[in-house]
């Protein structure tokens, strides 16, 4: 029933802990509020630190009373040197000799001339860049491509030269020498390349026996240099360079 519920539920309410709570009355005791057991530890730890501290204490005490043994005390015990002056003399002359030396050596001149030196390096970089620039050329053995050898050439001496163009020009055909005659193809045609040189410029003609026309390219002596050097004096490598521009031939 309803009324019965509620009476049980107000009973509820009303039921007192039948456990008791409350501290007991002994934690009133000392003993209980005071750990005397962590205090005479801590006592025993304190008494041992200080008996440690008073015992450095008079150590170093006692060491700063000892004299230090690094600091070297003059030994006035031993009698004055016998020498004394004789040493001060030898001192005095040394010094007076150092002192001469030194002048003798700020007063001495050069014996090397800068001037002198810098005018032999300008000297050898003219030789240098002489020699760069027309180096020695020798001949190569005849497995490879012939060389260019260097000659001289007479210049003109003006009106007062003898003979006329056509002589000149016969003299300069002969002194022109073949360093390379074969057969190639550039692009899709096959040329007959001949290369002849004065030992100068070099003078490239390229004949395509298909059209009749030949192709002639002259490599004016700078060049010619260049790339004599770059590829170690082997034609052949410098034919395989050659190419055709429409009715020109280049040379890379």
């Amino acid at each position: 029933a309803p009324w019965a519920h509620e009476a049980h539920r107000q009973r509820i309410t009303q039921v007192q802990p039948a456990s008791d709570m409350t501290a007991p009355s002994t934690m009133g005791m000392v003993h209980f509020r005071t750990n005397l057991k962590r205090e005479r530890l801590l006592e025993d730890r304190y008494m041992e630190i200080d008996r440690e501290n008073q015992h450095l204490l008079k150590k170093m005490s006692e060491a700063m009373k000892k004299p230090n043994p690094y600091i070297l005390k003059p030994d006035t015990d031993k009698p004055a040197s016998l020498n004394r002056n004789a040493r001060k003399a030898d001192l005095t002359r040394i010094t007076q000799e150092n002192q001469r030396m030194l002048k003798a050596i700020q007063l001495t001149k050069p014996v090397y001339d800068t001037k002198k030196w810098e005018e032999g390096f300008q000297k050898s970089a003219v030789l240098l860049k002489n020699v760069c620039a027309y180096p020695v050329i020798t001949r190569m053995p005849r497995t490879a491509s012939s060389p260019s050898v260097l000659m001289t050439i007479e210049p003109e001496t003006g009106a007062g030269a003898t003979g006329g163009s056509a002589s000149y020009a016969a003299a300069e055909q002969e002194d022109n020498k073949h360093v390379l005659k074969e057969g190639m193809r550039i692009g899709e045609k096959y040329f007959l390349l001949e290369f002849t040189t004065d030992g100068r410029a070099l003078t490239i003609s390229a004949y395509d026996g298909d059209s009749q026309t030949t192709l002639e390219l002259v490599v004016k002596e700078k060049k010619h240099r260049q790339l004599y050097r770059e590829l170690n004096g082997d034609y052949s490598l410098m034919a395989a360079r050659i190419r055709v521009d429409g009715d020109r031939l280049m040379v890379d």
